[in-house]
């Protein structure tokens, strides 16, 4: 048995449907009659593996821009995609100009300090401008004077970033609009982005040049409506029974004794826990989908394990073959918020480097 062979019946795993990330794509893509879509696939693509969700949307879509966090995923997206156009995020450092143009990467200047590192460059950049988010970008100070001043700078792209894009009605979208609309007047030659994947859906007028969705395109969803029509989940994580046990009555399970068998009782321990991203789930609540089944965990989660409650007829056939649906078709990313304190972010990002990764991607016919 080799290593790989190990690492597989060990773990609980990942599986990527690589298609249905393509096909996310493609619905958000759709929402926009004029503006090109780019991919957003920092820390790790959401978690899924940026090595493989990247290549996939490059050579099945008409996707060629991706925006990534840090110049450190930027070096490791260029060794996966040569001619793919790649922006980062967190700005430039002076330290790392070397680095932005040996490996042909594009820094999104975030304040004037940043155009002055730039400056003298001929490669391609882009300008961040803060509409109201008052995160990273130009401050109206700072837009102000750069919008005034001549620059020899090559601006590839302007940007923004919305604040309320998840509350459709929140005004502070339109001023946001706004804002960057005047900007975006003001340099009338360079293509604009505002959205991300909830803004996508705002509207038509919110769409600029560009599109820029993240979560969306993994199968999470960043608003409180509902997910979009053609939005599909993507992954599922699975794990394994480490062990069956019988409680007597009055008998606990793990850390604090904080569930106590009621009455005679089964119970499974399933080997994934907090180091492979089962983060924070509500020791009351937390829900896992095995034999056709939403069953209950029980007890708190520790480190490296979970425990959940066969004692129903139901599961008397279960055994250490079968496995456990975590997050997936049946435990939903929707249903497992519910009962976390966590979201659709934390959830995605924080899954484990532990897990065994496999990914599906079928050939276009």
């Amino acid at each position: 048995m080799t290593a790989a062979d190990i690492f597989a019946n060990a773990s609980a795993s990942l599986n990527v449907d690589l298609n249905r990330i393509i096909e996310n794509y493609e619905t958000l893509a759709g929402q926009s009659k004029n503006a090109n879509c780019a991919a957003v696939v920092k820390a790790n693509a959401y978690g899924l593996g940026m090595d493989n969700v990247a290549p996939a949307l490059y050579h099945n879509t008409n996707c060629t821009t991706f925006f990534v966090a840090n110049i450190i995923e930027a070096i490791e997206l260029r060794t996966l995609l040569k001619d793919a156009v790649i922006y980062v995020f967190n700005g430039l450092f002076e330290d790392h100009i070397d680095l932005f143009v040996e490996h042909d990467i594009r820094p999104i200047l975030n304040d004037l300090a940043q155009v002055a590192l730039w400056q003298e460059q001929l490669e391609p950049c882009a300008i961040h401008f803060d509409t109201g988010i008052n995160r990273l970008g130009f401050s109206e100070h700072e837009t102000e004077q750069f919008l005034n001043t001549r620059n020899d700078l090559n601006v590839s792209l302007i940007l923004s970033h919305l604040s309320s894009s998840d509350e459709p009605e929140n005004p502070a979208n339109k001023h946001q609009l706004q804002k960057l609309q005047k900007i975006s007047n003001t340099l009338p030659n360079i293509p604009a982005s505002l959205c991300n994947s909830a803004g996508i859906f705002l509207g038509e007028e919110y769409h600029f040049d560009m599109l820029r969705p993240g979560i969306m395109l993994y199968g999470g969803n960043p608003r409180t409506l509902p997910l979009p029509g053609g939005i599909k989940n993507t992954f599922e994580i699975k794990g394994k029974i480490l062990q069956i046990r019988e409680l007597k009555t009055g008998m606990s399970v793990g850390y604090n004794g904080i569930w106590t068998a009621q009455k005679p009782s089964r119970i499974a321990h399933i080997n994934v826990g907090y180091a492979d991203g089962y983060l924070k789930l509500n020791e009351i609540n937390g829900k896992v989908f095995l034999n056709g089944e939403i069953v209950s965990v029980i007890g708190k989660v520790s480190m490296d394990m979970i425990a959940i409650d066969i004692t129903d007829r139901i599961f008397d056939k279960i055994s250490l073959k079968d496995e456990i649906e975590l997050i997936g078709s049946n435990i939903t990313l929707e249903m497992a918020s519910e009962v976390s304190t966590l979201g659709h972010y934390q959830l995605l990002t924080g899954i484990g480097h532990r897990l065994h990764k496999n990914y599906k991607l079928e050939a276009k016919a």
